[in-house]
């Protein structure tokens, strides 16, 4: 697969409104999007380089040239030995691109080190990119779209068959490879996800799994898988027995705030309206302070990217955007509820939950 000229063709458009004479991507998503492939990032410096005008050129370590020209003509990689080091390379293509004296972006993968050994070697100017990148494939093809939705729909079908087989004393951990595994076996890639019982449930980022299910017990369930290089990501809260009532209360207000931010997307809706529509709900039952993350984030070749759902982020939503809505109450030493769905705007405009697993309350009596 040769680099994708539409994909860089929207990076070229973000590279020259943040006035950059380049942008370097290391072995990331991000490059996956750019290659359809993504060699082993180590210590050794190698990135794909993407200039203003429009080229690109790649500098490796020898060890990843004969991987790379799978995917890149020869003539667009520069290769270094591991006896020689890197930065009389990098000099060599920066005078032949035009780039010294330039302001390059970097993204997010890209080690420090080995920027920092560039910047002192020569007179280039490293500037952080990470938001280029992500403003340039925000607004999704429709084929980007439509692998969101296969992903959203295998994470669906996983988290029903996983709960059927979910019952008290499990660990955690246990749950997690039953649900990765129908993931997988309904076709999704890379499965993730976070199993988060009892007082473990508040912690939003979870990443434990030695605790056993008990009777009782919120179990936060937040899980996604990739298809055709398209993320998906969905939290659920069911419930190892009846909830007693104050679960419940939680819950019913997450809920509410789910639907009421859902009930807000539309082409052209401001996104602090978004998170405001969302978050009031928890406000005005008092439990602000417990609601303590953003409403959500964008979703794509990542599972974090643009655009962020929250109140700072003063833009108007449009087409082909696609992020998730998930509030939660997150109370330390007693239980969590969040409940989360991807959502995008559409390209007729129309808002579509690609969600459709079951939001009512699940009672495992198991």
């Amino acid at each position: 697969m040769a680099i994708s000229e539409f994909q860089v063709g929207r990076l070229v458009k973000a590279i020259r409104a943040h006035k950059l004479d380049a942008l370097l991507v290391a072995p990331s998503e991000d490059l996956v999007c750019l290659l359809g492939f993504s060699p082993m990032l180590c210590e050794r410096f190698q990135g794909l380089f993407v200039t203003a005008e429009g080229s690109s050129f790649y500098i490796c370590n020898l060890l990843y040239v004969d991987e790379l020209a799978e995917h890149l003509e020869r003539k667009d990689i520069y290769s270094w030995f591991d006896g020689d080091g890197f930065v009389s390379t990098v000099q060599k293509a920066f005078m032949e691109k035009g780039l010294l004296g330039g302001r390059i972006g970097v993204s997010q993968s890209v080690r420090a080190f080995n920027a920092l050994a560039i910047a002192a070697a020569m007179d280039v100017t490293f500037v952080d990119a990470m938001t280029v990148i992500h403003e340039a494939r925000m607004l999704k093809t429709e084929e980007e779209l439509g692998g969101l939705r296969k992903a959203a729909a295998i994470a669906d079908a996983a988290f029903g068959r996983t709960v059927a087989q979910m019952k008290a004393g499990m660990t955690e951990q246990q749950v997690k490879d039953i649900l990765f595994g129908h993931m997988s076996a309904l076709g999704g890639v890379n499965p993730e996800g976070i199993i988060a019982s009892g007082p473990n449930g508040a912690l939003p980022h979870y990443m434990g799994g030695g605790r056993a299910l008990q009777k009782g017990d919120a179990v936060v369930m937040d899980f996604g898988c990739t298809v055709d290089n398209m993320q998906s990501d969905i939290t659920r809260t069911v419930f190892m027995g009846p909830p007693p009532q104050k679960q419940q209360d939680i819950y019913a207000l997450v809920l509410e705030s789910n639907l009421k931010g859902e009930a807000a997307v539309a082409e052209g809706a401001w996104i602090p309206d978004v998170d405001k529509a969302a978050r009031d709900v928890i406000e005005q039952a008092g439990y602000g302070p417990y609601f303590t993350a953003r409403l959500g984030h964008g979703i794509g070749f990542l599972i974090h990217e643009a655009p962020d759902i929250k109140r700072t982020n003063e833009r108007a939503l449009e087409k082909g955007m696609a992020f998730s809505i998930e509030p939660g109450i997150y109370l330390a030493g007693e239980f969590g509820v969040r409940i989360e769905d991807i959502v995008c705007v559409n390209h007729r405009g129309d808002a579509e939950i690609l969600n459709k697993a079951a939001k009512e309350w699940i009672v495992i009596d198991n």
